[in-house]
């Protein structure tokens, strides 16, 4: 180990002397340097070394760099001769943070965070002296970390596009190909593919257009960059003993010959402006390759629709992904609003025209709902009306949306039973404006609670103010109707117990009616199912914290402790008291007598979980009162399940006892 770390400082010695010769560094500095290097260095020799460590080493390197150049730089600013030559200093410290990368990279070699920071690091205009970073060392990096991480579509992508940055799209197409064959479902590799094409032969309508070659002309195909990512042939690709790489580089050279050997007839379609190429032929039957391979994602054509858009003159292609849709998703409610509505993205929302593709949009909206009358297609259409009803678009077009969504309602009102589900009677809520429509959906969707708190919050808001006597149909509505078909809502009962409480603090109910309330609530959740414990807690908190805040009789501020008191014994006993009941009254408990038995009746709820164990042996501690604790703690350990569990204990025990002594 220790020659090892000899050798690397050994290396720096050339450098450390050219940074004093240059006065960029003190040679008390420099000590300080080698002292953290050496110490870097020793770290990197153990038998585990992490990939914190190495970054460490990186990050400590790039600041002493980044502290050279500045002083460099104002070496030269004060007309220092001998800041201007380019000597060892100037380039060591990037060999060896590289140097750093590759080591941390061959203890781990799988892991893409640390290649995405090698790659970001050697990319960086402003590493080198001469503000550019090697494009042949990209190369190879991007070569050895896709080489170990096949099935990362992410490298690949990074590495065509570094190849297309490279003005070199044949290298950037063979990347994306070999991508593929890896990874042949992967949506994002297969939209970067068909971008690159469309790119590609932007890029040659924008090159004919400079140079002025019309129908008549010839262009010479451009010669790909010799300096092209080379990666070796990958076990995953081999397939019937044939090897793909091959096939890609005769692929390559062929495009590198300049298509020596086509016809004449040929070189003239490819002159043309109108030939397949130019016009998007290759990226639709890319196109065509994705939606085999990925067959029934909506938004992944709704992607490609998206790409053809912002490239000018396809507007063939977009319309093969349209067909497309609208053939493979003829059932899909969400792929025909798509499709009655994708054309509003062309038109600027300030244009006149907007009026005519809403209008066109409206129509395509009333033949889908002609071929697919269901519940779904008429909520899209629902969105899309309400979406543009609330836009700032002006009185008139907002009165339209209003007359259309009315009209929406009636419809769906005549044939119910089939057109209205929960999301649509919500949605049509606001427009329809009535009791009678939002009593019809609770009857239809009993279990809803949006549905439920949207019929009540109204009706509860005016009934506030309301006698006892005039409160009655409500209250019957809430306990008669609403609770028992959606007991599990926690909103719908938050709205009814705060109502209940308003009216206890107004005087029109008694505190005693409210925890008759309360307790109603609890036999009414008490046989909900386990995963809705949260709910039971819920509303066992709601009342001892109501309790807890009801006002003094003698008229002083404060907590109510007695009622609070009172309030948790009551529900201890008439309902089935939760874990976090018992930890909230513990919070508010001032009596350490009575903080005892909330432990107790805790500890003995959740006997093999050791989180409340813990808190009572945590109380009696801070109480000084060891020998409970100890006693406590000795029923836990006969209660924990397992021997983990009681070793864990036993640790969290004695970090208790340790914390305490240290604090005294």
């Amino acid at each position: 180990m220790a020659e090892v770390v000899q050798y690397h400082l050994e290396q720096m010695v050339g450098e450390l002397e050219d940074l004093e010769r240059r006065k960029l560094f003190t040679q008390p500095e420099l000590r300080a340097i080698v002292k953290r290097r050496t110490k870097y260095e020793y770290g990197l020799r153990r038998r585990r070394v992490s990939r914190a460590a190495f970054l460490h080493y990186i990050e400590y390197e790039i600041n002493v760099d980044a502290l050279r150049r500045k002083r460099k730089h104002r070496l030269l600013s004060a007309s220092d001769k001998t800041a201007k030559a380019t000597t060892l200093s100037d380039f060591s410290i990037g060999r060896r943070i590289v140097s750093i990368f590759e080591r941390a990279l061959a203890r781990h070699p799988t892991d893409l965070a640390l290649w995405l920071q090698y790659i970001e690091y050697t990319s960086a205009a402003d590493r080198s002296e001469e503000g550019e970073a090697s494009s042949r060392a990209l190369s190879k990096i991007y070569a050895a970390a896709i080489t170990k991480l096949p099935y990362e579509p992410r490298l690949w992508i990074m590495a065509a596009t570094h190849e297309l940055g490279n003005s070199n799209g044949a290298a950037a197409r063979l990347l994306l190909h070999r991508a593929l064959r890896l990874n042949p479902t992967t949506q994002h590799l297969w939209l970067e593919y068909f971008r690159l094409e469309l790119l590609l032969a932007e890029k040659i309508k924008a090159r004919r257009r400079v140079l002025g070659i019309d129908a008549g002309g010839s262009e010479e195909l451009p010669a790909a960059d010799d300096n092209v990512i080379e990666l070796p042939a990958l076990a995953e690709e081999q397939a019937d003993g044939v090897d793909q790489r091959l096939e890609d580089l005769a692929m390559a050279r062929y495009a590198r010959a300049g298509g020596g050997e086509l016809s004449e007839e040929q070189r003239a379609a490819l002159s043309t402006p109108q030939n397949a190429f130019l016009q998007g032929a290759v990226a639709a039957l890319v196109f065509d390759q994705a939606i085999r391979a990925v067959p029934d994602d909506l938004s992944f054509r709704e992607e490609f629709a998206a790409i053809f858009a912002q490239f000018p003159g396809m507007d063939a292609g977009r319309q093969r992904v349209l067909d497309s849709i609208a053939a493979d998703f003829a059932g899909d409610a969400q792929a025909r609003a798509y499709l009655c509505t994708e054309h509003l993205e062309a038109v600027d929302p300030a244009s006149p025209a907007l009026v005519d593709a809403l209008r066109a949009a409206v129509a395509n909206f009333s033949a889908a709902l002609g071929d697919l009358d269901t519940p779904g297609m008429w909520e899209q259409y629902v969105a899309f009306l309400a979406r543009w009803h609330a836009m700032d678009v002006g009185e008139s077009l907002r009165a339209y949306f209003a007359a259309l969504l009315a009209r929406a309602a009636k419809r769906v009102a005549e044939d119910a039973g089939r057109r209205l589900s929960e999301p649509l009677a919500l949605a049509l809520a606001d427009v329809v404006d009535s009791e009678a429509w939002l009593a019809d959906a609770t009857r239809r969707f009993p279990a809803s609670e949006p549905l439920w708190c949207r019929r009540l919050e109204p009706l509860l808001r005016r009934a506030q103010e309301w006698e006892e006597g005039e409160a009655l149909a409500v209250v019957r509505v809430v306990e008669a109707e609403a609770l028992p078909a959606a007991p599990h809502a926690r909103r719908l009962w938050d709205l009814w117990l705060a109502w209940v409480e308003a009216r206890c603090a107004a005087r029109r109910v008694s505190a005693a009616g409210v925890q008759a309330k309360y307790l109603a609530a609890f036999a009414r959740t008490a046989h909900l199912p386990s995963e809705l414990t949260e709910l039971k807690a819920h509303l066992q908190i709601r009342f001892v914290d109501w309790a807890w805040a009801l006002p003094l009789e003698s008229g002083a501020s404060g907590p109510n402790v007695a009622a609070f008191r009172s309030a948790y014994q009551v529900a201890a006993r008439n309902a089935f008291p939760t874990a976090g009941f018992y930890r909230r009254c513990l919070e508010l408990e001032p009596d350490a007598g009575h903080a005892t038995t909330l432990h107790e009746f805790a500890c003995r709820l959740c006997e093999a979980d050791q989180a409340p164990w813990l808190a009572y042996l945590r109380f009696l501690i801070a109480q000084r009162r060891f020998d409970s604790a100890a006693a406590v703690f000795w029923r836990a350990s006969k209660a924990l399940p397992s021997d983990e569990a009681r070793a864990a204990f036993d640790s969290a025990y004695q970090a208790l006892l340790r914390g305490n002594v240290s604090e005294n």
